[in-house]
This record gives structure tokens, sequence and C-alpha cells, in this order.
């Protein structure tokens, strides 16, 4: 049971001139080089949204309420006046390395994903209506849950997906707007109360205020379970908090996009090691992995190469495990022994995400040198082959994308979780596009 609420958006001043230079990437998704760029931008919301490197979380949790109240008071932030549920839409282009780890099946030229946002009521993770697949930390999750009382605010939606029978809800969008996606033809009487482009990919927000429409959506949704997307550790804050009982946090702000739709993908993280003991991983490779080796001169397009390797299926067998490596020499396909896959899963009682889960269990953990944390990760195979070949980083390993219903299959059936950054979904969401104030702060 999944309950639904309308609110007042909080907003970026459509008023005001370079509306698309003030808002930035989601918090966790942004580096060191990414927080100089927009940060040089004094309105832009990764002043509050993203904690600076270096920065304690006290030190950035009082600018961020310092800059959150600068934004209020100098109107570069209203609240809509009446409480609704809005309609995010995300028009997005591939770049050709990310259109090579999708399978040809799922490629297009342009892609528009439509989510409903909407207040979600709080509860335990796994225990009802709402199920998470990934493992969370607790320093992150107090530091989003320090933010989110301190300043009042939800700076994005956490996304969730869930299941719906002939499109019904995305129809309504549909009707609604009156276009069909891909395709956008924005009715003069219909306009978006947003309309902000960030790295190439168009942001858009309606307000859907119609309270028979709100009403159908929220029956519609009654009686669904939605799996957490992207947002892992601002729904664990959200909850923690709502168990309080301060006025305006039993319910957290989230996009809703359905699991069928052709524009929610689903694509790998790929690991780079920073320093491993050499001798333990190569042993570790030998024992449980077949492997084959490339060198450079025949990868004459790298990416397209790994990829062509990786995606190879053995008749279907979901015990046919592949990881990709590179080593700053050559690039290596690693085959998995199938019976000691078979025994791993059986050891765990999981059949989905095999390859991260042996890769991390196997090769990863028991051969780092250092931190966790010395182990990062990227979206771009070509990111990580620089980072080994500057000497950053001694070994990258790649991985393929899973089909988004072998990730239901893990939360919904096994009721297990991933690793740490074992899926990426595009697209993101941008912060500064629907916001959320509960506080008494402004």
């Amino acid at each position: 049971m999944v309950e639904l609420k309308p609110f007042k958006a909080t907003i970026l001043n459509f008023e005001l001139e370079n509306v698309s230079e003030m808002v930035c990437p989601v918090y966790d998704t942004i580096d060191a080089s990414m927080y100089e760029k927009y940060s040089a931008r004094k309105n832009n919301v990764i002043h509050f949204t993203t904690r600076k490197e270096g920065f304690e979380e006290n030190e950035f949790v009082d600018y961020a309420k310092q800059n959150l109240n600068r934004f209020f008071n100098d109107g570069i932030l209203i609240e809509r006046e009446n409480p609704a549920f809005y309609i995010y839409g995300v028009r997005y282009k591939l770049s050709e390395e990310i259109m090579e780890q999708i399978p040809e099946e799922d490629r297009r030229e342009t892609y528009f994903a439509f989510g409903l946002v909407a207040l979600v009521k709080a509860e335990k993770l796994n225990e009802h209506g709402i199920l998470g697949h990934e493992k969370t930390f607790e320093a992150n999750t107090m530091e989003r849950y320090h933010l989110l009382k301190e300043c009042g605010m939800n700076f994005s939606p956490i996304v969730a997906e869930y299941n719906m029978p002939n499109h019904v809800i995305n129809r309504i969008f549909e009707d609604y707007l009156g276009f069909i996606r891909p395709d956008l033809k924005i009715d003069e009487n219909q306009k978006p109360i947003v309309d902000v482009e960030l790295n190439g990919a168009r942001h858009l927000l309606w307000e859907l205020s119609d309270e028979e429409l709100i009403g159908k959506i929220q029956e519609l949704m009654l009686d669904k379970k939605i799996l957490i997307l992207d947002g892992h550790h601002r729904y664990s804050a959200s909850y923690r908090l709502s168990r309080e009982g301060e006025e305006g946090t039993a319910y957290t702000l989230m996009m809703l996009v359905e699991g069928e739709d052709r524009a929610l993908l689903l694509l790998p993280w790929h690991r780079c090691v920073k320093k491993y003991r050499m001798a333990d991983l190569w042993a570790r490779i030998e024992e449980n992995f077949a492997i084959e080796s490339y060198d450079r001169s025949e990868c004459e397009n790298e990416c397209g190469t790994i990829y062509s390797k990786l995606s190879e299926r053995e008749h279907d067998n979901e015990f046919a495990i592949r990881v990709g490596m590179y080593d700053g020499e050559k690039f290596y396909l690693l085959r998995a022994d199938e019976q000691k896959i078979r025994d791993l899963a059986e050891e765990r009682g999981e059949r989905v995400g095999l390859d991260v889960i042996s890769l991390h269990e196997w090769l990863i953990e028991p051969t780092l040198i250092g931190k966790p944390e010395d182990v990062v990760f990227t979206a771009s195979p070509k990111d990580a082959i620089e980072k080994v070949d500057m000497g950053a980083y001694q070994i990258a390993f790649f991985l393929k994308p899973l089909p988004i219903t072998d990730m239901e299959y893990k939360a919904r059936v096994e009721r297990k979780d991933f690793p740490q950054k074992s899926t990426l979904f595009l697209p993101k969401v941008a912060e500064g596009v629907v916001m959320r104030r509960f506080g008494k702060f402004h």
C-alpha cells in the first residue's frame, strides 16, 4: 500500500535569468572538479545540496542553511500556492560510449522519461509497500538526516519505480499534456513551471492540480509496491526523521517512474582500485576464472571490445558470469568457473547480481590495500581506463548492465541488497528542479 499526497512545490523563480545555471546534478554524483564548476556560480543550488570535499558535516549544514535562507530571502526560491502533483519529464540523448553498454534493442535516438512527483508516506524499508535494493552506510544516512532536519527541506525527489499494466499513469500524463513521447509539444495553456537544461538533458516540470486526476492516480497507486532506484540514503534519513514525529515529516518527496518505461535505463558502475596485492589478486583470478587477454593494439574501439565480450551470452546461462579488467597494459575477459558460481549462489541464496558479488568477494575485498574508499566508481569505461593510464589507480574492472527485471527479483523475491554502487539508473533528476519545504526555518 503506497499513500500519495499532493504538496506545494518549492522551485526556482522562473522569472529570473539563467535559471539553468542554478541547477546541478544530484549530490552523490558530484566529484571535486564538478563541485568546483557548479559552486563557482553564486546562485547554484549546490551551495545547500552538496558537501564540499574537506568540509566537516556541521560546517556544511551551517553553510547550507545560510545559503538556503539567502535563496528564499532574495526571491530565488519560491513556493507554489496550492498543493498539487507534478509531472517531471527528462528528455535526453546518450553518448556513443553509454550507448555501447546497453542492448541494441534498447538503443534510441532520443529518450523521454516521465515521473510522478508526490509525497509518499514514509515507512520502514522492505516491510510493506516500499522496497530497497542497495546497501546503505550509516555515516551517509546521518549526513542527509542532519541536512534534512536542520534545513527543513527535501532538495530533490527520491526516485522509485512501480509496475503498471497498460502504462495507465503515463497515458494520463500524455493526455493531460497533449503530446506523445519522445515528441515534445508544449501547449501554451499547459506550460511547464520549470524548463531547464543540464548537461544536454532537458528537465521539465508541469503542475497537475486537477483534483479528479489526483484522486484517480492515488487510487491507481494504492495497491502497488514501489522499489527505490535512486536515493536510498535520503530515504533512510527521511524515515528516521519521520519517527521523531515532527510536523511535516511523515511523508517524503519522491518521483515515481514506471518500470516498463522504455526511457528508463539501467547501467553498471565500473570499479577502479587504487592499490592491491598483485600476486594475491592474480592467484585468486587463476583459481576462480578462465582468462582471455587482449593487447590494446587489438582493440580498435576499446570500450566497444569490452562490451561485445561481456555481453556474449552462453545459451542464457545465468551462471555464466563475465567480468572485464584492465591493468594499464592489457584488457582481460574473466570467465568465472561455473560450478564455483553455482556454489556461491547456493551459499548466499542469491542468483541475481553474481557478477558484482563474485568480483567483490573473490577479488576486490580480499586483495585491497587501504580503505574501501580507495575503490572508486564510474559509469564511463573511458574514464576508468584513463584513471589507470594516469597512474592514479592500478586496475579497473568492468561490468555489464543488469536487466531491470533482475533488479526487481533481487528486491521482491530474494529480499537481498546489492553491494554499494551496483546499479546506475538513467535519467537522473537534477537538484533544484522540484523541492519541498516542511520546516519553519525560512
